[in-house]
């Protein structure tokens, strides 16, 4: 995970975007024509055509991520992704990574638990160069021994590292106290223990297991006509056999229950995160909870920075968020601390997720937390790259090409009676994690293990 901060500059260009938006009419820079085709051998194509810029955005989703590996395999598709620009059969590493510099493309890889991806942004006329460098990081790697070596310990060094970031650890922890028992409750970088364990032929057949065709999404925005996107995809990705993919999925019931865990480490602040079970994206209580995040710790004006940091000064770092999963979602927030006030800021912060079911939410609460939604859903399809991420990610979830346009007005929609009737389902039985100092001299726990 990515360590959550606070930017003022951020949160002025937010409120400016959402006047923005209000003045052009709601939502207008995220409308589109949307086209959906599967080629034949069933990879899907999504296509949107903008004319304001001649950069062009595209996404290519592979279903695969930690909540499909095995558990001694958790990490394989975060150490697959950091390989896959390391040589394929056409290119070395060295040849790849100049010729993507050469010709200006921005190229990235990451890895989740429901997906991975390949992201590209270049210029318009570059499409076809992009999509046949695309095939061929995707079809064509090799994996050379070498590089399997130098990532994999890249990988554990990281691990390693982020042991000494405080939300780190504790999200680390509550993602298994959340999720105990399935998939989601194992990291998608993984363990040291499980990525020292995985051999040079474990990532070929993981590769060659979930990197097929009618397992990936091509999501395309740009200044450019579908007959020439397809055109070019025929080229590079439309001969290619797919093989069917089985995906496992979980059947398993997370019955939510007041949890808890401590984990100690040598520092001189505590840290607390709190979750709460909630609902996958698909659900129709999803938009209610997603505005309840917010109200509850998002922005300057939410609940948790007013009462905790302005009004307590409980707090040097506060703030909530929506962790959302294909087939789960939960709503989480997080304090850093004094050691010694961490029981009166657990206790505090409690009390805030739970007064949210019992009195009446102020009209101006509700509209600031909806509008800090859709500002910050405004201002990530600045770029055609996010617009092409969103398209592919929410159809990779079930959700449709039209929930694009359909999410801010989902938002708008939620009342302070919606919000208070989700608090009441929901926000009852966290799990709780508390980071502390180890005792003077102590070892640091295992981040895995309550003490």
């Amino acid at each position: 995970m990515k360590r959550i901060r606070i930017s003022l500059r951020r949160t002025f260009v937010a409120l400016l975007l959402i006047a923005l938006s209000c003045a052009l009419g709601g939502h207008a820079n995220i409308r589109g024509e949307v086209r959906m085709e599967y080629l034949e051998n069933r990879l899907a194509v999504i296509h949107k055509k903008t004319k304001a810029t001649n950069i062009l955005g595209v996404v290519c989703i592979i279903r695969a991520g930690s909540a499909y590996e095995r558990s001694e395999e958790n990490g394989i598709t975060s150490l697959v992704q950091a390989l896959l620009m390391k040589g394929t059969e056409h290119y070395t590493a060295a040849q790849l990574a100049l010729a993507i510099e050469r010709e200006g493309i921005i190229m990235e890889t990451d890895a989740a638990e429901d997906y991975a991806t390949l992201s590209v942004e270049a210029t318009v006329d570059q499409l076809d160069r992009v999509l046949e460098l695309m095939a061929e990081i995707l079809f064509n790697p090799t994996f050379p021994e070498n590089e399997v070596e130098k990532e994999r310990r890249n990988a554990i060094a990281n691990i390693h590292l982020q042991e000494d970031d405080k939300f780190y650890l504790t999200m680390r922890r509550l993602r298994e106290l959340l999720y105990e028992g399935d998939p989601y409750s194992r990291p998608p970088e993984g363990s040291p223990e499980t990525l020292a364990a995985l051999k040079r032929q474990h990532i070929i057949d993981f590769h060659s297991r979930y990197f097929q065709p009618e397992n990936m999404i091509v999501s395309i925005v740009g200044n450019v006509e579908y007959d020439k996107v397809k055109k070019c995809l025929m080229r590079h990705f439309g001969s290619r056999p797919s093989r069917s993919v089985n995906l496992f999925t979980t059947t398993k019931t997370i019955k939510p229950t007041l949890r808890k865990a401590d984990v100690k480490k040598p520092l001189e602040q505590g840290f607390i995160i709190i979750g709460y079970n909630g609902v996958p994206m698909s659900d129709k209580d999803y938009p209610a909870l997603r505005v309840a995040c917010a109200l509850l710790g998002e922005g300057m004006a939410s609940r948790l920075f007013v009462q905790l940091r302005d009004q307590r000064g409980l707090a040097y770092a506060v703030g909530s968020f929506y962790h959302n999963l294909r087939l789960h979602g939960s709503v989480m927030g997080y304090i850093g601390t004094r050691p010694e006030t961490l029981m009166p800021a657990e206790k505090a912060m409690r009390g805030i997720f739970e007064e949210l079911a019992e009195k009446k939410i102020p009209e101006d609460e509700i509209a600031r937390a909806k509008n800090f939604i859709v500002g910050k859903y405004l201002i990530a399809h600045q770029t055609n790259l996010r617009q092409a991420f969103y398209l592919a990610w929410f159809h990779a979830y079930g959700m449709g090409l039209d929930y694009d346009e359909k999410y801010p007005a989902l938002i708008t929609a939620v009342t302070g009676r919606d919000v208070r009737r989700v608090a009441r389902k929901y926000l009852s039985a966290p799990a709780i994690v508390t980071l502390s100092p180890s005792a003077s001299g102590g070892q640091p726990s295992h981040p895995g293990r309550s003490e």
